[in-house]
């Protein structure tokens, strides 16, 4: 299993993170389940409790057969979702979280989300490739996206982190250009000017995971001391899926399922802070 580790170091000076940043960010962990019956497109907004910011989200227990058609932040606090049911499957139930992050309310320093967005044209039966960066002293946490319509033949095959953003790639199977919005979420730590400043890190590290034939889920542990920021993937074979991906308490979990009975792998990200 292959395995690669991204700090980044972001200080600049108006915005600092006191010393022992692990012990003083509180999160939470907001879950909602959602009926979605068949043959019908359902959305739905998650928001965090009142001085949390939403670093991120995602599917937590995917339902078979459906498909995630939209995960877009809304405002600082929440994000809203999009699903799909087709007419051909039973009636289902999903459940969705979003990571949730603040200090301690006995601090002055506060977590700061900017949150940005692109829209790229995947040509019909090609794959599309695009990035979004950060704003400099910010670090890469949540993303999503917003694919047209019920989507049909349109796919994210890659929201991955790096060092300065975001890398995404979408597959079009379909006989038509297909336009798709792209969000990111972009994090630092901010204080009042002309106090001492620390440093905010941002440690991504990636996983290649061998896969097996169906479904199976994947669970991953920041080290001790960090939090959980997001989850991030970059599938590497046309014949495996996402079904889940997000950060939840302290590691990312992650659905993926694979078609073949040969040797697959997908390569996942977790994102920590400290």
């Amino acid at each position: 299993m292959g395995r690669s580790v991204i700090v980044l170091v972001a200080v600049a000076a108006a915005l600092a993170a006191p010393s022992s940043l692990a012990q003083i960010v509180l999160g939470r962990s907001v879950f909602r389940a959602a009926s979605l019956p068949s043959s019908t497109v359902r959305a739905f907004a998650v928001t965090c409790p009142a001085g949390y910011v939403g670093v991120s989200a995602g599917v937590s227990r995917p339902a078979p057969g459906a498909s995630l058609l939209s995960l877009r932040p809304s405002g600082l606090s929440g994000y809203i979702f999009r699903f799909g049911n087709p007419v051909a499957n039973a009636d289902r139930q999903v459940k969705v979280v979003v990571a949730c992050r603040r200090f301690s309310s006995k601090l002055s320093t506060r977590l700061k989300v900017t949150p940005l967005q692109t829209r790229v044209k995947v040509p019909a039966g090609e794959l599309a490739v695009t990035g979004i960066v950060c704003p400099p002293s910010t670090g890469p946490a949540g993303w999503g996206f917003d694919l047209p319509g019920a989507a049909g033949r349109l796919s994210v095959r890659k929201a991955s982190m790096h060092l300065r953003g975001f890398s995404f790639s979408l597959r079009n199977s379909g006989p038509k250009a297909r336009s798709v919005t792209l969000y990111a979420t972009c994090l630092t730590a901010l204080r009042p000017a002309g106090t001492f400043r620390e440093r905010l890190h941002v440690r991504i590290t990636t996983f290649r995971v061998p896969l097996q034939a169906g479904s199976q889920r994947v669970v991953r542990n920041c080290p001790a001391g960090w939090v959980s920021l997001a989850a991030g993937y970059a599938l590497r074979s046309p014949l495996t899926t996402i079904d889940g991906a997000a950060a939840i308490g302290q590691g990312g979990r992650w659905w993926i399922a694979s078609t073949s009975e040969g040797r697959l792998a997908a390569d996942l990200q977790l994102v920590c802070g400290r």
